[in-house]
């Protein structure tokens, strides 16, 4: 189906719960599809006191979602960008921070940081789909440009957010918790995996540096989508079940404990 707002065609499409028209995900709100029902959403006070230059950047952003949605137009092009992304911003993290690594361990390290973002968003859409929800992994303008920064070596700070999975639909606070923890559970799992691969066997130095270094990875990714914050999984878990949400975040920040002193 084709979006209401920029014509893009649209094969997980979102129907706006105040105006009833189809949008793409770039457009789902109400804010990003300038809806006739608007005020139904907002205060009149607080559509008098836009930001002009701000609303002018949301649109650009807007524009340059629905130019990226119709280049890669299917989900393996976004996810395959993603991938990429994320892999050579591993490759850029290892290459500057440790000399002392081959060039064959940094792109392992590399692919290894891939792969455990890959089964984390895989894990949120299995769940998702299990519970019977449409969803795909989408990107967007600003977290490809984020990702795309911190590629250089120059910068400190690493963001690793291309994109992440969309679900189709009003999932309860209860699904969407259990949803949202999945990603994080998954890498959990993989952590453990590593560990347990690092107590029982036999391994040269530079193979136990890499599952060493595979395991604190996946502690780090876990404790960060965990915290609690604007559309973060950790939000979403907490809103689900307070009590959940702290066990699996004091459980991951023990968890990077244990791995960072086996590196």
């Amino acid at each position: 189906m084709d979006c209401s707002f920029c014509n893009v065609s649209e094969d997980l499409p979102f129907t706006c719960s105040y105006c009833e028209l189809i949008f793409c995900s770039s457009h789902r709100l109400p804010e990003k599809h300038q809806c006739s029902q608007l005020y139904r959403v907002h205060k009149p006070r607080d559509s008098l006191y836009q930001n002009t230059n701000s609303q002018f950047s949301i649109n650009n952003l807007n524009n340059l979602d629905s130019r990226m949605n119709r280049i890669l137009n299917t989900e393996l092009r976004q996810l395959l960008l993603g991938m990429v992304l994320v892999l050579l911003v591993g490759v850029s993290f290892f290459l500057s921070n440790n000399s002392s690594y081959s060039a064959i361990t940094i792109v392992i390290l590399g692919l290894v940081l891939m792969g455990s973002f890959l089964i984390h968003e895989m894990s949120h859409k299995f769940l998702a789909m299990r519970n019977g929800y449409r969803a795909e992994f989408r990107v967007n303008s600003m977290g490809v440009l984020l990702t795309s920064l911190s590629i250089f070596p120059f910068i400190p700070l690493k963001i690793i957010a291309p994109g992440a999975v969309v679900i189709s639909g009003y999932p309860s606070n209860s699904t969407l918790g259990k949803i949202a923890l999945a990603g994080p559970a998954s890498n959990i799992i993989l952590g453990l995996c590593s560990i347990f691969i690092l107590t029982y066997f036999s391994l040269t130095a530079e193979l136990f540096a890499i599952i060493s270094t595979a395991a604190y990875i996946n502690g780090i990714l876990a404790a960060f989508n965990l915290l609690p914050f604007s559309i973060i999984d950790g939000k979403k878990v907490y809103n689900w079940n307070k009590y959940i949400w702290i066990s699996s975040f004091i459980f991951c920040i023990s968890f990077i404990f244990v791995a960072s002193n086996i590196i």
